[in-house]
């Protein structure tokens, strides 16, 4: 048996089943929980290849996987990618089974997180901007609200990605086969430019982030947050196999030059444009973009701290969206909140969840005790010895997001209206203590970051020559 059959092909058609099924919602949401976190799971009895191992219980698999001619291969460092994709399906399946919240992720997720892992299996690599292109189809079909029938957003990242695939094709058309072979500069710089329009496309660099914010809007909460947290996820995993598996590529410094650009304008548009937001679910978009470009960033610096420091933002990144998503849906099974000025008064009628959206918020600003202390700071720190100016902007972007941010406490810890009583922790019960246990977690990672933030650096196991 081989690994991509168990975490690729079985997913998919496990979520064709389950379509089938889905009239029992519930009953499918469980099923889905159950099997996603068994095969994160499994991941720990497995070996891919011929490698030693030192448990005392390992299960071999076949590293490759042949499919209409084209070779799907995972190698043993894969595991924690793989298991990466499958626990943010897992603990995003669970949080819609507790909240008995009815979401295309049941089933689409699988199919969903199969594709963007066969992305980035694939080879030849260049059919990874078809599969692409195939997964946000799904993720289109996730996104879309069929109440409101707004689809602006989904249109818009249905366009992006279309025109960024060519140029993902023309790149791979253009490296094939020169993963070791010298290039002239003239192929160089050509791959270089086409590689960059591709990915500024995918990753929403500006003007074409419009779709990022209008998603997080028009979808429903978890579908809109799903996609913003596992879409992106996937192009950079791509975008670092790109960097790892072309020499001449990975030591060009146009690139690295061109990846700060980005993350620059990224991380600092995205907080202006999040510091006058009225409407609460586009300044969680708007979020998405800065983190984008904290990851833009960590990788441009070019340095094996640079390279950790994007592995250690991903934890902050995922657990930041999960946070708002759970407290978002708390929140709206008593009413509905779609401006900054739904929150007044907040705290006294949802506490937990009050507590649990102002420690995702701060946490993307890094602030003491919360999960984004540790990456935000050595992010400040790499980028201060690589250019005071670089650090500056950062620093100036997220002085920008915790203005806002003090504003929207200010909102929630308003004092309630003598015509409205406060609301008891006690009822939702169920709810409120699996959001009080995220919280606590949240919590410990940030005082400990010891016990979270290692497991992440294996990411970079995967891309051996980048992490020199």
């Amino acid at each position: 048996m081989s690994a991509p059959l168990v975490w690729i092909i079985l997913p998919f058609f496990a979520s064709i089943v389950l379509i089938f099924f889905r009239k029992n919602y519930q009953l499918v949401a469980l099923i889905q929980t159950a099997f996603c976190f068994f095969l994160v799971l499994l991941l720990l009895v497995v070996r891919f290849g011929d490698v030693d191992s030192t448990q005392g219980l390992t299960i071999k698999l076949t590293t490759t996987f042949n499919l209409l001619g084209r070779t799907l291969e995972f190698k043993n460092s894969d595991k924690f990618v793989i298991g990466i994709f499958y626990s943010i399906l897992a603990i995003w399946s669970a949080a819609l089974f507790i909240y008995n919240k009815h979401s295309k992720i049941i089933p689409l997720g699988l199919a969903l997180s199969s594709l963007l892992l066969a992305a980035i299996a694939v080879e030849p690599f260049l059919y990874s901007a078809l599969l692409i292109e195939v997964a946000v189809i799904i993720g289109s079909m996730i996104a879309v609200d069929l109440t409101t029938g707004k689809s602006k957003g989904i249109i818009r990242a249905l366009v992006f990605f279309t025109l960024g695939m060519p140029f993902i094709l023309l790149a791979g058309w253009y490296l094939a086969g020169g993963e070791t072979s010298p290039v002239n500069d003239t192929q160089l710089v050509q791959a270089t430019v086409l590689l960059g329009f591709g990915f500024v496309f995918w990753l929403g660099i500006f003007p074409f982030h419009s779709w990022i914010p209008l998603i997080a809007e028009e979808s429903e909460v978890p579908d809109g947050l799903y996609i913003l947290a596992i879409l992106p996820f996937a192009i950079f995993i791509i975008l670092l196999k790109y960097l790892n598996g072309f020499v001449w590529l990975r030591d060009y410094d146009l690139v690295y030059q061109a990846l700060l650009l980005f993350g620059l304008v990224l991380t600092f548009s995205g907080a202006i444009w999040a510091t006058f937001q009225t409407r609460i679910k586009k300044l969680v978009g708007y979020l998405t973009i800065i983190y984008s470009g904290f990851l833009l960033i960590a990788l441009g610096l070019n340095s094996n701290q640079g390279f950790q420091i994007f592995s250690e933002l991903l934890l902050p990144r995922f657990l930041s969206l999960y946070l708002l998503m759970i407290s978002f849906l708390a929140i709206e099974k008593k009413g509905v909140i779609e401006q900054i000025s739904d929150l007044d008064s907040l705290f006294y009628r949802f506490p937990i969840a009050s507590i649990s959206i102002l420690m995702a918020l701060f946490s993307v600003t890094g602030m003491p005790l919360t999960v984004g202390f540790l990456p935000v700071q050595s992010l400040y720190q790499e980028s201060a010895r690589n250019s005071t100016l670089i650090a500056g902007l950062v620093i100036g972007s997220n002085a920008l997001l915790s203005i806002s941010f003090l504003r929207i406490f200010v909102v929630i810890m308003q004092p309630l209206a003598d015509e409205f009583d406060a609301v008891s922790i006690l009822d939702d019960l169920k709810e409120n203590k699996f959001l009080a246990a995220i919280i606590v977690i949240v919590i410990l990672a940030g005082i400990i970051p010891n016990l979270f933030f290692p497991s992440f650096n294996q990411i970079l196991s995967s891309f051996e020559f980048l992490a020199r």
